[in-house]
């Protein structure tokens, strides 16, 4: 299906979370808050009948398609690819009018298939991945990532962490909740909530509000001392509570050789795919004067040229790796090597 009359590819973001935690109500949010952007929306429930999209049914209209009778990370992606097409099909008849797709999950999927889906040969001209939006129970969490390895993984693949319902808990144990989601997820931004009360426009820029944070920098300290022979590589790992998914952040101080990186991190990618949730960085190459942005989840990986360093930029490779049992001194030897010399 070809869209002739849709200019570039529509922003798409996914609100997810485990069973409970208030992605209905920010979808409501969304819906009502005057944030000056029309939405279409779609709605994947795991039972034939579907509540929620019932309860949003009357702000949406024409703009909600439901999907029920199975959870779209494992069972109905082809029907994923057929809600999104059917969307924008109208849109492109006139017989709806929207801006931004923003698609809830159920509350077990998994994310990683979903954006494998949306990288499909069929969606991946139409869509643009805007972020993934993961709302966070503060009252059960601690249990659910006790138990479920689905909550690990949302928290794991989120670009925006809602931290809702912390009115139900006080001061002790919400700072022990925050230790241990920023322990699985240190990249993504981590917003306080009761009853998903937040700022809605910054959802609409996750993208770019993710590198902007990428480029302060973490708090870092050196593995390697520098020296004439051997350049720094400075690094932030954030050990986790009892979870085995995790984050480890890198600063490289030296120019990288794109041939070495490229190829090293294609070799890694393939056999660790599983296991890394979620990776993304700005690179600093050789004999380039333009940064290089990347990100990637799973398998599915992206590279593109980013603008010039500017002259009062330090240029400094910074990597993101959130994952499941991370090799982490491999990460290191592997990056160390590809350090142009």
């Amino acid at each position: 299906m070809t869209m002739k009359n849709i200019e570039k590819a529509m922003n798409f973001t996914i609100i997810t979370g485990f069973l409970g935690a208030g992605k209905s109500t920010l979808l409501q949010h969304l819906l009502t808050d005057q944030h000056g952007k029309e939405l279409a929306i779609i709605v994947n429930e795991f039972g034939e009948i579907g509540i929620d999209g019932t309860l949003i049914l009357d702000e949406a209209g024409d703009r909600m398609l439901e999907m029920n009778n199975g959870c779209v990370c494992c069972e109905v992606r082809d029907d994923l690819v057929v809600a999104i097409t059917k969307l924008l099909d109208n849109r492109n008849k006139g017989l709806i009018n929207f801006e931004h797709i923003v698609m809830e999950t159920t509350g077990i999927a998994r994310p990683g298939p979903i954006i494998e889906t949306l990288h499909s040969p069929k969606l991946k001209p139409l869509v643009n991945l805007n972020g993934i939006i993961t709302v966070v129970d503060a009252y059960y969490i601690a249990s659910q990532l006790d138990e479920f390895s689905e909550a690990q993984e949302q928290i794991g693949v989120a670009d925006y962490i809602i931290l809702n319902k912390i009115d139900l808990i006080d001061a002790e144990k919400l700072q022990q909740i925050k230790q241990r989601v920023k322990s699985m997820n240190a990249h993504a931004q981590l917003q306080l909530a009761s009853e998903c009360q937040i700022e809605i426009p910054p959802l609409f820029d996750i993208v770019n509000n993710s590198m902007s944070r990428l480029n302060t920098g973490f708090t870092s300290s050196p593995t390697s001392q520098q020296t004439t022979n051997s350049p720094a590589i400075n690094t932030h790992q954030h050990k986790p509570h009892l979870d085995n998914i995790s984050s480890l952040s890198i600063e490289i101080m030296e120019p990288l050789n794109k041939e070495l990186l490229l190829n090293w991190f294609s070799f890694f990618i393939m056999r660790y795919e599983e296991r890394l949730l979620r990776y993304k960085g700005i690179l600093n190459f050789k004999d380039h004067d333009k940064r290089t942005v990347f990100q990637g989840i799973h398998g599915l990986f992206e590279a593109k040229l980013d603008r010039q360093w500017q002259d009062d930029e330090q240029p400094i490779s910074r990597i993101v790796f959130i994952g499941r049992d991370l090799p982490k001194n491999e990460i290191h030897q592997g990056i160390k090597e590809c350090i142009s010399s």
